[in-house]
């Protein structure tokens, strides 16, 4: 399996499979993660070499930055929100 096969792979899984959490991200959910990426990617004969070959960095690794990377974002979009929320400078009560 080629590099770009296996980045792209990983990419899109990532983008369909690690959500938002409701807690911090944590090695344990990023352990499994990992486990599930690599049984859908060997089903499509892409191995964990080429995943992290492709990555540049260890699986699970690579699951807990993503679960940081949502987590980011979620907060990114609350921050926005937070900003479009517009106060009125003369209340009438």
């Amino acid at each position: 399996m080629s590099i770009e096969q296996a980045s792209a792979f990983l990419e899109n899984w990532v983008v369909e499979n690690v959500h938002s959490l409701s807690h911090s991200p944590d090695n344990i959910q990023a352990k499994r993660l990992a486990k599930r990426c690599l049984e859908d990617a060997k089903q499509q004969g892409i191995t964990k070499a080429d995943l992290e070959q492709a990555s540049g960095q260890d699986l699970v690794k690579c699951m807990c930055d993503a679960q940081v990377a949502v987590a980011d974002a979620d907060i990114g979009e609350l921050m926005d929100e937070g900003d479009s929320v517009k106060t009125d400078p003369n209340p009438t009560t």
